[in-house]
């Protein structure tokens, strides 16, 4: 069993470790996020599958001042309504994530799993063997994708891990986490 305290060291850590890979294979392919305003890759209102990547993204947000955290609310509260009036049109499948403020993630350090993973190609391998690749960002493709055909990140490894931290949450907390987006899990905490 781990206490809430270890939990969030050991998300720290995964994260860093993960923060390692991705550097490694950016530089290796001459590919970088600078400058980019992360519209393309912040377009959705993310989902997130596990308690840690919640808790770990408030814990973030504590760190705020109280103009950004008002700014944050009132974007989920809007991102929030336009999903209940029509999930599926663009003002709510448009919507920049309610952290993204004037092109940079207000809680970089304590963004979720996926976000720091994005851009670069990859590929998950399941249970079964089969294999599951997904492109990189338009700009790795554009700037990239033809000089290093091969290179990618393997996050079968990062979903595993996931998915055991999460089920060190569920023994202890005795209790499933409900995916919800950023902006539900921000709504009521800001």
């Amino acid at each position: 069993m781990f206490s809430w305290e270890e939990l969030t060291a050991v998300l720290a850590g995964f994260y860093r470790s993960m923060d390692s890979v991705y550097t490694q294979k950016a530089l290796q392919a001459g590919f970088s996020c600078q400058g980019c305003d992360g519209v393309k890759c912040c377009t959705v209102d993310l989902t997130l599958h596990s308690f840690m990547e919640m808790f770990y993204l408030k814990l973030g947000c504590r760190s705020l001042n109280q103009a950004v955290k008002t700014e944050i609310g009132r974007r989920c509260r809007a991102v929030l309504t336009a999903k209940r009036e029509d999930p599926f049109g663009k003002a709510y499948r448009n919507s920049v994530c309610v952290l993204n403020l004037e092109g940079q993630c207000s809680v970089y350090k304590y963004r979720p799993m996926i976000c720091r993973l994005a851009g670069i190609r990859h590929v998950i391998v399941r249970p079964d063997g089969s294999r599951v690749t997904g492109p990189g960002c338009s700009r790795f493709e554009h700037e990239v994708g033809d000089d290093h055909p091969l290179l990618c990140i393997d996050r079968t490894s990062y979903y595993g891990e996931m998915a055991d931290l999460e089920m060190n949450v569920v023994r202890v907390s005795g209790q499933r986490t409900r995916p919800r987006t950023v902006s539900e899990t921000l709504e009521e905490f800001m």
